[in-house]
């Protein structure tokens, strides 16, 4: 049997670029996080434990039917409010187009990959963005499986999905935002914004668009983190959940330059964000507690509590951290330990 020590030590040793070239330099795609040549090495270098856990989790939605949605909403809604469950419907179609497409890439099971398919298809052919990052931030996931899939699409396809991305990469990188309030330009709503809009971009292979999401990462980074690592997330919201909720966007967004060889996490004025993951980093160990929301300035979270809402009353669960620290110890490998320890889900550990 195979270790969780060694697995992780294989995860943490792929490649966060080409590992061998699948077509000449320039036959290749435009990609958010996973290159063809990456891609086309995941089956040989994901371990077969979690390539397993993968596929097991596949197979149990790969029948799904698509849940196409003219608006997607959960934000600042309780369960049963305003088609709440439905938009979580829908939200977990972008979450099934990256683990199906990941389940084909492992293992070349054509149920899975014509699954992704359909479902990366149906969206990006319909749906009109609102441009609200909470209700959509998972369509980075979908992004992320249009990866892995995308040789096997037709040039109409593709058009199709660039189009899509392009809607997506210039509403999300605006200047001014389109949707939210003024407090939305510094908090978790602009990692997503960003994350999203350099998924996009990148997809697109539009080098100004890239330049934007760049930009707007390099701007929101200093205003998002204090001086002292202490994140505006946690400030207003009093909540280690949501300090993770706008650090894995960001973190996110700076492994897919990453894997274009641009390291944003190491740019002198991202600087913050390794200081907010040393600042989390006790607490994500265990050392220190924190109860969760008991000061906080947003009055949804009042009525989140009052329901007994899972998640917003006492200490914070550290394994909320499993994600971040798996990203961060893409960039910084002191991190894997900790990363380990927090036991990130199968589908992070084979596509991070």
């Amino acid at each position: 049997m195979i270790s969780r020590r060694t697995v992780l030590a294989g995860l943490l040793a792929l490649p966060l670029a080409g590992v061998r070239a699948a077509k000449p330099a320039s036959a290749s795609l435009p990609f958010a996080l996973t290159s063809q040549s990456r891609a086309a090495a995941l089956r040989s270098q994901v371990p077969e434990k979690i390539a397993a856990q993968v596929l097991r989790a596949a197979h149990k939605a790969v029948e799904r039917p698509v849940h196409l949605m003219e608006q997607v909403r959960t934000g600042g809604l309780l369960d049963g409010e305003g088609g709440r469950k439905e938009s979580q419907q829908a939200q977990e179609d972008w979450r099934q187009a990256r683990l199906q497409a990941l389940a084909w890439s492992l293992s070349g099971e054509s149920a899975c990959l014509d699954n992704a398919h359909k479902l990366a298809l149906a969206w990006s052919r319909s749906y009109q963005p609102s441009f609200s990052p909470i209700d959509e931030t998972e369509l980075a996931s979908l992004l992320m499986g249009v990866d892995l899939i995308q040789e096997r699409l037709s040039t109409s396809e593709r058009e199709q999905l660039q189009a899509f991305c392009r809607t997506l990469a210039s509403g999300y990188l605006s200047d001014p935002i389109k949707v939210g309030g003024p407090s939305t330009a510094r908090n978790n709503w602009h990692s997503h914004r960003i994350k999203i809009g350099t998924a996009a971009a990148y997809l697109t292979g539009d080098a100004a668009l890239v330049a934007r999401a760049k930009e707007r990462f390099m701007s929101h980074v200093p205003r998002n983190i204090g001086e002292d690592g202490v994140p505006f997330d946690f400030e207003q919201r009093d909540a280690l959940h949501y300090t993770t909720y706008s650090l894995e966007p960001l973190l996110t967004a700076a492994l897919m330059a990453k894997n274009h060889g641009d390291d944003w996490f190491a740019a002198p004025g991202a600087r913050r964000l390794q200081e907010a993951l040393a600042w989390l980093a006790p607490y994500a160990q265990g050392k220190k507690t924190h109860e969760e929301f008991a000061k906080s300035a947003v009055p949804f979270d009042r009525k989140r509590v009052a329901v007994g809402q899972k998640g917003f009353t006492g200490n914070w669960d550290r394994s909320g951290a499993a994600n971040v620290y798996l990203l961060a110890s893409r960039f910084d490998v002191s991190y894997a330990p900790l990363a380990k320890q927090l036991q990130p889900p199968a589908w992070a550990l084979a596509l991070f």
